[in-house]
């Protein structure tokens, strides 16, 4: 029997004086994740400690997108002209632009030679710092759009590096990366500076954002998962809401963007905080961390488990009994999304949806400032809506089915979308329909989150939510470019998204109901949903496949060094 070294010798003694008694040679990767977190309760404090702290960089996420609507704020500037002395030059002002000279020719500010944009603060935004203005304004909006342009390009690979590293480390470094560019940003020498530096922290910050909403889910237990909207809802609206007050009270954008950045710092205990997921150590057949996990969340809980009631109903005598090397173990790619005819159905459905949900999300938010003609009442209320849409969504989550409340909150969000153009009330009255449309935004959100992380199996979640992830940050890359459709037809960018919206709702119907569903581990396991099965569309296991019987089994020896 292989010796024991210290450490692993005081983790066991400490395991088993807390844990009730089971054998010393307990095969952990036979354990049942989804058991093994309802063992401790649901609300178990340590799975609490967790969801609590991986959230709320969701704050950060959000502060950081939202504070883009002040930096880009027009500024207020004219064109200033000066001549040399003895020179006479007639020309009017057709605008703060441009201007026409004698022989009738527009000619822009940049175009004459010695003349120069005068703002009234030039330090106060990203705009006239940059000289953002006039013909350059559209560029203003790229700050924006790259920061989830990045996200878009990043995503699918750090899903793939959490499925095969976990989710712990490829959680934790891009949140510390996503920290240093934002400062980076704040004190940026030019325009092209700051974008590429904004570029950089939006692929970290929605590659931590991806695997927070992962981890968050695989570290809670079943009967608490209908909850887990709230916890991230409420981190991401006060991050919202701190772009605001944030920019009330400091009026210069660099001093501004430095001061939410460098909330990051707040950050750092998060390392020491943060654990592995528990779905995923026992998916890799980690027994050191998983015994580890085990150790700290007993402590931590001050209760006792029965690890032989957690082990997994799917586990036969023969397969358990096969030593390590014996097992065959699967490493899922995005190539097995691709050749599975259900997961790649449910990647398209669940992508459209997403892009509706981004570009509606965003247009609405970035846009809240024109609302109405005070801009902090518009912003604040688009903020603040999302706080009933978290209680709301909550509540019909635990007394609803998923696919019930995402199919009636897009189909709601396409009405409100229409009413905001054909009710027939007073124009400062519509205003109430594009945030009840922001209401039901959010509320979708949190259904189809759990929705499409609840049904893919543990082995490739992390890689299909990445792909999914990706392709639906179309619509937010494309959200701040919406209000060029007005140019075709001023009523054209909220009916796309209300007939958009409608669609989106109806597709619900093809994906599975996950409620009270135990995770599936593996593609074998994965619910087709309704249509798929009246198809003949299944997912037939493949034993064969799982496990390798090539002779007879020989006793194992688990990561103790002990002998069964």
């Amino acid at each position: 029997m292989a010796e024991l070294n210290s450490e692993d010798k005081e983790d066991l003694r400490q395991t088993h004086s807390l844990l009730r008694p089971f054998p010393v040679n307990f095969d952990y990767h036979n354990l049942d994740a989804d058991k093994l977190l309802s063992a401790f309760g649901k609300y178990g404090r340590y799975q609490m400690l967790t969801h609590v702290v991986t959230n709320s960089v969701q704050m950060l996420f959000a502060i950081n997108m939202m504070v883009m609507p002040f930096l880009t704020e027009a500024p207020e500037f004219n064109c200033v002209i000066t001549t040399p002395e003895n020179t006479t030059w007639v020309y009017t002002k057709n605008d703060e632009c441009h201007i026409r000279d004698g022989n009738n020719w527009t000619l822009s500010c940049p175009m004459i030679p010695n003349a120069y944009y005068n703002y009234t603060d030039k330090e106060a935004t990203l705009t006239a710092d940059f000289d953002l203005v006039c013909e350059n304004s559209e560029a203003a909006e790229h700050g924006a759009s790259i920061f989830l342009l990045g996200g878009l390009l990043m995503e699918p690979i750090i899903t793939q590096l959490s499925d095969l590293f976990g989710r712990r480390m490829t959680f934790l470094i891009p949140l510390y990366i996503a920290v240093v560019s934002n400062i980076i940003c704040a004190i940026s020498p030019t325009y092209t500076v700051f974008l590429a530096f904004r570029f950089i922290s939006g692929a970290a910050s929605m590659s931590f954002n991806a695997i927070s909403s992962v981890l968050c889910m695989e570290t809670v237990a079943l009967e608490f998962r209908s909850l887990t909207p709230l916890v991230g809802n409420f981190f991401w609206v006060a991050g919202y809401m701190l772009a605001g007050v944030f920019r009330i009270f400091i009026s210069r954008w660099r001093v501004l963007y430095f001061a939410i950045s460098i909330l990051g710092a707040l950050t750092v205990p998060l390392f020491w905080l943060v654990p592995e997921s528990p779905h995923w150590l026992i998916t890799q057949k980690r027994n050191k961390q998983i015994r580890r996990y085990i150790l700290k969340s007993s402590k931590f809980n001050r209760t006792d488990v029965s690890l032989d009631m957690c082990k997994t109903d799917d586990v036969s005598v023969e397969e358990s009994l096969l030593d390590e090397p014996t097992r065959k173990r699967k490493r899922r790619t995005a190539l097995d999304i691709f050749t599975n005819g259900v997961l790649l159905v449910h990647l398209l459905v669940n992508s459209y949806i997403l892009i509706i949900l981004n570009g509606t999300y965003w247009a609405l938010s970035l846009f809240s400032t024109e609302l109405s003609e005070d801009k902090w009442t518009g912003f604040f209320l688009s903020g603040l809506v999302e706080i009933p849409a978290a209680l709301l969504s909550v509540y019909l989550l635990v007394k609803l089915n998923r696919r019930t409340v995402s199919i009636v909150s897009l189909a709601l969000q396409s009405v409100c979308m229409l009413m905001a153009l054909y009710a027939p009330v007073p124009e400062h009255v519509k205003i109430v329909f594009p945030l009840l449309a922001k209401l039901f935004n959010a509320m979708a959100w949190n259904s189809q989150q759990l929705l499409y992380s609840e049904s893919t199996p543990t082995s490739i979640r992390n890689v299909f939510c990445g792909i999914l992830e990706f392709v639906g940050d179309i619509g937010g890359v494309l959200a701040p470019y919406v209000k060029r459709l007005e140019s075709v037809n001023p009523n054209a960018p909220t009916l796309m998204i209300a007939i958009m919206s409608m669609i989106g709702a109806s597709v619900v119907f093809v994906l599975p109901e996950t409620k009270n569903k135990k995770l599936p581990d593996d593609i074998d396991s994965l619910d087709p949903g309704p249509l798929l099965k009246a198809l003949g569309c299944t997912n037939k296991t493949e034993k064969s496949s799982d496990s390798v019987l090539t002779e007879k089994p020989a006793p194992s020896t688990d990561s103790t060094g002990t002998t069964a």
